[in-house]
């Protein structure tokens, strides 16, 4: 009783992903324990016989007891002893294994597999009802034949994060940067854009040496360029270090921005800059220009959650 109710309970806690990449290494316990889990089935069937057997034992074995050591054969001591032995049963038998295969799932399961697999073998001539049972519900919720490993939905992929990251596969930042970039790419631009008003930059015009104090002033490393006599029409920025590099500002510093639809996801703008090789993008809608968007900005925001914009293009 003790080893199906704690089975059950460790195949479903268990890291599938842990046991997959096991699997491939050619552990023969994990490839075992992935067969089970692509065939939940045979599972499910073998440890419904083999707690009904081990429940069935026990009680005979009362039975058999008190009709040995009893003079009596009247009904009620069987009740009495079924009473007294009911939560032993209970602790030992159920509550007490399931604790611990909850608190070491895989530890247990790569131990007890390998007795589980002949048990299966064992009960299969009694489980085969309930496997066809289990295989005719599959088909109803049309799941037959579908590659379960395989189907990998967003919920999925948070879990296969989740549970990478709990079994030691994925560092923090790895699980991070995993859900920062789900999260970019089904948010739209919308608050990422640093409007046109908020935009640090000046005109195409100015001197070089303007340019490196509108950039000290505000302790940016890039200035945004308008066209000029449209001071919202943002089309390009040039870095500090390319003026510094030399005493001429010339049209060969000035970096163009890409153009990036405010309909985008915040993932697809984060990739038009990087394929572009440039640090910010311009945003449109339609025709008119609604603000700037920033790498480091994106980047930033695949890191922590519910993160803002910055105020300017320097950040």
């Amino acid at each position: 009783s003790a080893f199906f109710s704690g089975s059950e309970t460790g195949f479903y806690r268990i890291s599938f992903l842990r046991v997959t990449i096991d699997a491939e290494s050619g552990d023969k316990a994990a490839k075992k324990i992935q067969w089970f889990a692509q065939n939940p089935g045979y599972f499910v069937a073998t440890t419904l016989v083999g707690n009904n057997v081990a429940n069935y034992v026990t009680t005979m074995a009362i039975s058999l007891i008190l009709a040995v050591a009893s003079v009596s054969h009247s009904g009620w001591m069987e009740i009495v002893a079924t009473l007294l032995v009911s939560p032993l049963i209970f602790v030992f038998g159920e509550l007490l294994p399931k604790n611990l295969y909850y608190r070491a799932p895989l530890q247990l399961m790569r131990r007890d597999i390998h007795w589980f697999a002949l048990f299966y073998r064992l009960f299969l001539v009694a489980s085969f009802p309930l496997i066809g049972i289990a295989k005719w519900f599959e088909r109803l919720s049309s799941l037959e034949n579908r590659p379960r490993d395989l189907v990998l939905g967003k919920n999925r992929l948070v879990q296969v994060f989740s549970e990478g990251q709990h079994a030691g596969l994925l560092t923090d930042v790895q699980s991070r940067l995993g859900h920062g970039v789900m999260a970019l790419s089904t948010q739209r631009l919308g608050n990422s854009v640093t409007p046109t008003d908020r935009v640090l930059g000046v005109a195409e015009v100015t001197s070089r040496e303007e340019m490196l104090a509108f950039a000290r002033k505000y302790g940016i490393s890039s200035v945004a360029l308008h066209r000029k006599e449209a001071p919202h029409d943002w089309f390009g920025y040039v870095r500090v270090l390319d003026i510094l590099s030399d005493r001429r500002v010339s049209l060969n510093f000035v970096r163009t921005m890409p153009e990036i639809a405010i309909t985008d996801s915040r993932l697809d703008a984060m990739l038009t800059l990087y394929e572009e090789g440039v640090q910010f993008g311009v945003v449109k809608d339609g025709e008119v220009t609604v603000g700037v968007v920033s790498a480091h900005g994106l980047s930033e925001q695949m890191f922590r959650a519910g993160s803002t914009p910055g105020t300017n293009l320097g950040l």
